[in-house]
């Protein structure tokens, strides 16, 4: 008698790789025949559709990439990527009916939508006969592993990161990668194999150029090189017209490479710089786990005493931050290179979170979503935990009078006033001194005129801060007086 044979499904999502791979690992370990599919979900790319400039979206296309060369991998091994586009709830059981599957596997996403969506699937595949396995995945540590001594979640950092790697270090198996067994793989080649173009024509996109290509070998090529230069992590980061980030955070995102290759990296260079690296990488995880206990977050500041706060909010001042309008050079240069890049420098990141929230007056909630709109490496909880952060509302933020001064910023961290230059071309012809702040400059080139061929700044700053000041003061006093 023939042994029975065991078909799996591997549901792939915000793990758009092959190597290193729990779930993809676990089912060729356990069943006969693996399938390995994806699925554009409607539910997430529909309101996309909506937005400026219509039918684009950096993040799709990078998905794209990374989908056609896991189809291509796949191939090498006589089979294919299952492509879907539609309601999960509805493709995944259609595709496990057509393929006859016996168990699906996923990585585990913690993010609302997708508890919500992995629970009413599991439900449904089980109604159906078949098994459900999720496996922990992009994270070192889930929400609910690393908690104080009361068994409660941490809200500060440096405890919750000195207990992670306290944790770390008698748990290094964390560390290590998944194999495969590609033999497992199920055999098929009865469609095409899957482009670009074609993934972005299903999606309902069209093509765009994208700084960084989507794929694993993009990314771990990535992660190689930047070893050279992790020692100098430290400070080289904070530099904006230098490449001293690694830019991994957009591959980490979408799982093109895992987080067992970056955190394994960091601890074989040891360096200040690799330690602030590491350092930034258990940022993100304390980030899952404050939104994973105070899921509220998603619209309230999580220090109580701000959340009844009234942000002034003008319309006029936020369309000027978005386009990069504001009169404030090197803010104007950061939103321009996140509209067109889909990338920001995380220390432009605060700063320009700083000048929205505390010197503009716009409620963070605006430049949260706006970011969550732009941003190649977009993940909700760390998105929302650094604009909170800079705004001073959030779990152990920077305090609401540490105002980032923009042309501070840019004369420390931009000193020539190149990044300036590359997005902001209008002002090249300005010195190195002028080029941070026209507006303060009593001589500028007779070819240049402020409000003519760059804006005159929209706000006064020092009067804003002092606004700010009494708007956040005014918020933390009238929290502490009992409500009847």
């Amino acid at each position: 008698m023939a042994p029975k044979i065991t078909r799996g499904f591997v549901w792939i999502r915000r793990d758009i790789r092959l190597h290193d791979h729990p779930a993809l690992s676990h089912a060729l370990e356990a069943c006969s025949e693996v399938h390995v599919g994806f699925i554009f979900d409607d539910t997430i790319l529909a309101p996309l559709k909506t937005r400026p400039p219509l039918g684009i979206d950096r993040r799709v296309q990078f998905i794209a990439e990374s989908l056609a060369e896991c189809d291509t991998q796949l191939r090498q091994y006589g089979s294919r990527l299952h492509i879907r586009y539609g309601n999960p709830s509805l493709e995944i059981p259609e595709l496990v009916r057509a393929l006859n599957i016996d168990r699906v596997y996923f990585n585990r996403d913690y993010s609302p939508y997708a508890v919500s969506r992995d629970t009413d699937m599991t439900e449904q595949l089980e109604s159906m006969g078949a098994s459900v396995h999720s496996f922990r995945d992009h994270v070192i540590f889930e929400p609910e592993e690393i908690l104080n001594n009361a068994k409660k979640p941490y809200g500060v950092f440096t405890p919750y990161s000195k207990a992670w790697r306290d944790r770390l270090s008698i748990s290094e198996d964390r560390l290590t990668p998944f194999s495969t067994k590609w033999s497992h793989l199920a055999k098929s080649f009865d469609e095409p194999p899957l482009k670009v173009g074609f993934l972005l024509e299903l999606a309902g996109f069209e093509h765009i150029k994208n700084d960084l290509k989507g794929g694993s070998a993009a990314g771990l090529l990535r992660l190689n090189q930047f070893t050279e230069k992790m020692q100098h992590y430290d400070q080289a980061r904070d530099f904006f017209g230098e490449e001293g980030t690694s830019k991994l955070s957009v591959y980490l995102r979408h799982g093109c490479i895992s987080i067992r290759d970056m955190v394994n990296v960091a601890l074989s260079y040891p360096s200040l710089g690799a330690e602030k690296w590491l350092s930034e990488l258990i940022w993100r995880e304390f980030y899952q786990m404050i939104f994973h206990f105070h899921p509220w977050v998603n619209d309230r500041p999580y220090q109580n005493k701000f959340r009844d706060m009234q942000w002034p909010t003008s319309e006029v001042y936020f369309e000027a931050f978005k386009n990069g309008h504001t009169g404030f050079p090197i803010i104007d240069a950061a939103m321009r290179c996140l509209n067109q890049t889909g990338w920001m420098p995380n220390r432009l990141r605060m700063v320009t979170a700083s000048f929205l929230t505390k010197i503009l007056l716009v409620d963070w909630k605006r430049g949260e979503r706006y970011f969550s709109w732009k941003l190649l490496d977009y993940e909700l909880q760390s998105n929302n935990g650094g604009w909170q952060w800079a705004a001073g509302i959030g779990c152990d933020a920077a305090p609401y009078f540490r105002i980032f001064n923009p042309i501070t910023q840019s004369k420390t961290y931009d000193t020539e006033g190149g990044f300036i230059r590359q997005y902001c071309p209008e002002l090249s012809v300005l010195s190195h001194a002028q080029i941070h702040f026209p507006a303060g400059e009593k001589q500028l080139p007779l070819s240049f005129q402020l409000g003519v061929h760059y804006p005159m700044p929209i706000v006064d700053y020092a009067s804003q801060r002092i606004k700010a000041l009494e708007l956040f003061s005014h918020a933390s006093a009238s929290a502490l007086v009992p409500k009847n």
